[in-house]
């Protein structure tokens, strides 16, 4: 029995010591899961990406698609595993749907009228992945030469002129939806004469002219005509300002059109839908973007590194910047599909389908 008890003794100790191994290599394993990345364990969490490489096509110097510079340039996409690439070689809205439904990019960033009328009209059906900006004050004006005459009665005499109203393209070619966020706002904002401020092929009845929007400024400013006004939008509106022979006739981002949103990230319908675990990641990435971007100075500086010559130091320290929402709001995109319908632009249709699973659907 006496030497019984020291195997006893023995056994005991034994399991002590391969519970504090146990232990500690159980602690060793959290801290090694600990010090991996973030965008690991996000990856984790909502299971492995579809594909790693997303190429989003955007229209030169859109000011909403400014956080995309910044994910990338501060490796925000990189860090939830994806690789992004950006084309802004696009003249309109119209050409990056086109790449997209032609398989050419992923992800395009759109203006929220151009998308619906494409949900409408188009022949494959779009997913609004991310919303993208909203009008900031002041960010949005109807510009004309000075003519001494009171604003309201400026409006008045460019309309009755036919043909002066200069609005920012989508680049469709067609006169039922070459319409774009601004050129509603306008509409919106002149409710008296809304229901005759169409853009039509024939020029004698003709309201409203559509055309790039760089080409807006440069058109007013070298024209004759005062009879003409232009609905120019940032970064453009800041690049116009300093010039004395343009002056604001009207504010579009006031009452019903204040804080407007402007435009989102969409997809195909059907890639969204197979590539849940990627879009996650993007739009997690980009929401940080979206953040730090929200910052003045860190915009001021990715658009002097990305937009060229119109993002002039001059121009950037003047520009009114929006909102970037990091959230998909149902009732904030639906108030762009009922500017339109008020305006006989759009038939009724469920806006909530073309919107992601997780997109907030009470009041925002």
């Amino acid at each position: 029995m006496r030497t019984a008890k020291p195997r006893a003794r023995s056994r005991r100790t034994s399991a002590i010591v391969l519970s504090v191994v146990l232990a500690i290599s159980a602690l060793g394993a959290a801290a090694c899961g600990g010090s991996s990345s973030s965008g690991g364990a996000k990856a984790g969490a909502r299971g492995p990406l579809e594909q790693t490489h997303l190429k989003i096509g955007i229209p030169k110097n859109e000011l909403g698609a400014l956080p995309l510079f910044t994910g990338v340039d501060k490796g925000y996409f990189k860090d939830q595993g994806l690789d992004v690439t950006i084309d802004d070689s696009f003249a309109s809205y119209q050409d990056t749907l086109k790449a997209l439904g032609d398989g050419k990019v992923d992800l395009v960033y759109d203006d929220y009228v151009h998308a619906v009328l494409q949900m409408s009209t188009g022949t494959y059906r779009l997913q609004l992945v991310a919303e993208g900006y909203t009008a900031g004050d002041d960010s949005v004006q109807l510009l004309s030469k000075p003519t001494g005459r009171r604003n309201e009665d400026q409006a008045r005499a460019v309309f009755d002129a036919h043909d002066g109203f200069l609005v920012p393209m989508t680049g469709t070619g067609n006169p039922d939806t070459d319409y774009t966020v601004p050129t509603v706002m306008l509409m919106t904002r002149l409710p008296d004469v809304a229901n005759s401020l169409k853009i039509r092929n024939d020029t004698a009845d003709a309201h409203l002219k559509s055309m790039t929007a760089a080409a807006i400024s440069e058109k007013l400013s070298g024209s004759a005509d005062t009879n003409l006004a232009g609905v120019v939008a940032e970064p453009y509106l800041s690049a116009s300002a300093g010039s004395d022979s343009l002056s604001k006739v009207m504010d579009l981002t006031r009452g019903s059109t204040q804080a407007m949103p402007m435009g989102g990230y969409f997809a195909k319908q059907d890639f969204a839908v197979t590539n849940t675990n990627t879009f996650k990641a993007f739009t997690a990435g980009l929401n940080q973007a979206k953040t730090v971007t929200g910052q003045r100075a860190l915009a001021m500086s990715e658009m002097q590194a990305h937009y060229g010559a119109v993002a002039s130091s001059t121009v950037v320290a003047s520009i009114s910047f929006g909102g970037f929402p990091t959230t998909v709001s149902v009732p904030r995109v639906s108030r762009v599909l009922t500017l339109m319908r008020d305006l006989g632009l759009a038939v009724y249709f469920n806006i909530d389908t073309m919107m992601p699973p997780d997109a907030e659907r009470g009041q925002s």
